[in-house]
């Protein structure tokens, strides 16, 4: 099997001419994928574009490597306007686009007064609604959330249908993965979580009468790469906070935060906010991720140190790097992946 490697194009980002060449070379080294998370807000803070704007620039910028959002969501966007909108960057790309989708996430919903709940129920329906509007048919659709009445879109995409990648982080949403989606996308994962969590992705297969080979398992990780560990180890550390966004994956994978009394375990990514006091316990609670936990989250290290992770992966079920890329050198980074990793790990 042909591992597969993508780069993810994350907020804060640099200048948009910058992260244009950034994709750009990265396609150039071999990446199959380009994807771009889509915060209102971002932590940390700093430039952050609209995604599915960046991503209709990606689609005439490049032209092999498949682009899309990891992740969006059908709370901020109407599952028809983001429905069109996705189509469109298909045509843009001559057929290479996928929406990454997920439940959503506080910082770019609740600040803005918009309105959140059920969101699971929000998140099938609007899978089911989109996929009816790409066929290019006329419905009407009576949901919990959603209401539609003779509704169709004017623009179908090139491909036969977009595929759906689902930034599922729990049981249920990764069950929803492989019945309805075609590919699986979560975040902070170790070998031994990815293999374990893949399983619920396998029952939800098993519902809809579907094999997971048919799914395209990936992952969003971290990566930095240097000639010296400790190099390597220290910007990744910088970056821990995802691991305190995980803290139950981070118990499953067997390892103990100890976080203060008081401080709920249910501490995801998706709860917080850009709330002073908040960030600040975010921040303290980064100080207590070990370097052993950072090295099985992450991919860190000497190349050598970063195949064999990647290694690790590949056997817990992992056919898709989404690579953010947070090294010392991010040149030398693309350089290790497009001429010693990508080809190492080529069929």
């Amino acid at each position: 099997m042909s591992v597969r490697f993508g780069m993810l194009l994350s907020a804060p980002m640099p200048t948009l001419d910058k992260v244009m060449k950034i994709a750009q070379q990265a396609e150039e080294g071999g990446m199959f994928s380009l994807t771009v998370p889509d915060h209102t807000l971002m932590v940390p803070p700093g430039f952050t574009p609209n995604a599915l704007s960046l991503l209709s620039a990606l689609a005439v910028k490049t032209s092999k490597a498949i682009i899309g959002t990891g992740v969006t969501d059908v709370v901020r966007y109407h599952p028809s306007v983001l429905a069109q909108i996705i189509a469109t960057i298909d045509h843009l790309s001559l057929g290479r686009a996928f929406l990454g989708l997920g439940a959503g996430e506080a910082m770019n919903i609740k600040p803005f007064g918009i309105e959140w709940k059920m969101p699971y129920t929000t998140l099938r329906e609007g899978i089911e609604i989109m996929k009816r509007l790409w066929t290019g048919e006329k419905f009407s659709y009576e949901g919990k959330r959603f209401k539609l009445k003779d509704a169709f879109l004017q623009i179908k995409p090139l491909q036969k249908t977009i595929p759906i990648y689902l930034g599922a982080n729990g049981p249920k949403t990764r069950e929803l993965t492989g019945e309805m989606c075609e590919g699986w996308m979560p975040i902070a994962e170790t070998p031994k979580t990815y293999r374990e969590n893949l399983r619920d992705v396998e029952r939800g297969c098993e519902k809809a009468g579907r094999k997971v080979e048919e799914i395209d398992t990936a992952l969003q990780i971290y990566t930095a790469v240097d000639p010296s560990f400790e190099k390597a180890m220290e910007r990744a550390r910088q970056f821990s906070g995802v691991i305190v966004s995980a803290v139950e994956k981070a118990e499953q994978a067997g390892y103990n935060l100890e976080l203060p009394e008081g401080v709920s375990k249910k501490f995801y990514f998706e709860q917080l906010l850009l709330d002073d006091a908040m960030l600040m316990e975010f921040l303290k609670l980064s100080s207590l991720v070990t370097e052993e936990m950072i090295r099985d989250f992450f991919i860190v290290g000497t190349p050598e140190d970063c195949e064999d992770k990647i290694e690790e992966f590949v056997k817990a079920g992992v056919k898709h790097f989404m690579l953010i890329n947070v090294s010392p050198d991010p040149k030398y980074v693309l350089k290790v992946y497009a001429e010693r990793i990508i080809p190492a790990f080529s069929d």
